[in-house]
C-alpha cells in the first residue's frame, strides 16, 4: 500500500509540476501485482455524468484516453474534440471532479461509437471500462470517415487510472 501511495505521490507531483502537462493515461503504471492486490479489495461503482459525445473529434486520430484535472487541460481536451467549432465548454468544479475523454481514433465509416460503460474503484485503482462498438457486416452506415469520442466528469480521486476496453459488434441481420 505504501509503494502505491508513493507512486501516486511521485506521479501526481510530476503531473502538476511538469512544464508541459501530459494528461493521457494508460494502464502502463498498473502491474499484475497491483491488480491482484486491488482485486482482493471491495469494488465501488463510481457515478459519472456525460458532458459530451460525438462522431467527429477534431484532434485525435488514434485510440486514446485522456484525463484533465484542471480548467486548462479540459480546454485542451475540448479543443481535441471540437476543434474550432465554438461549442461552449461546460463548467466543471475541478476542486471536486476531473474529466475523462475517450477517443476511438479514425474509423473508415459511420456506425462506430465509443462510450464509458462503467467506472469502478478497487483499492488504489480507478478503472474505466470503455465500450468500443463497431457495425456488423450487414449494417447500413455512412461512407465517411468518423472519429467517435465521449467526455465524462467523475469525482476526484488520487487513485491510479486504468482502463479496460470492451469490444462489441452490432448485429444488423
Amino acid at each position: 500500500v505504501s509503494v502505491a501511495f508513493i507512486s501516486m505521490f511521485v506521479g501526481g507531483s510530476l503531473y502538476y509540476f511538469s512544464p508541459s502537462p501530459q494528461f493521457a493515461y494508460t494502464t502502463s503504471n498498473v502491474t499484475p501485482a497491483t491488480v491482484s492486490n486491488a482485486s482482493a479489495k471491495a469494488s465501488h461503482t463510481i457515478l459519472f455524468d456525460v458532458l459530451d459525445i460525438g462522431t467527429h473529434a477534431a484532434g485525435v486520430t488514434v485510440r486514446k484516453n485522456y484525463a484533465a484535472y484542471s480548467k486548462e487541460d479540459f480546454a485542451k481536451m475540448w479543443k481535441m474534440a471540437h476543434g474550432t467549432d465554438r461549442t461552449p465548454i461546460p463548467t466543471v468544479d475541478f476542486s471536486k471532479n476531473f474529466v475523462i475523454g475517450v477517443f476511438s481514433g479514425k474509423q473508415s465509416t459511420g456506425g462506430y461509437t465509443i462510450e464509458v460503460a462503467k467506472v469502478t474503484d478497487i483499492g488504489d485503482i480507478r478503472t474505466v471500462a470503455v465500450a468500443l462498438i463497431k457495425p456488423g457486416q450487414n449494417c447500413i452506415v455512412t461512407e465517411a470517415l468518423t472519429n467517435p469520442y465521449q467526455i465524462i466528469v467523475v469525482p476526484f480521486t488520487y487513485a491510479a487510472l486504468a482502463h479496460e476496453d470492451i469490444s462489441t459488434t452490432v448485429n444488423c441481420s
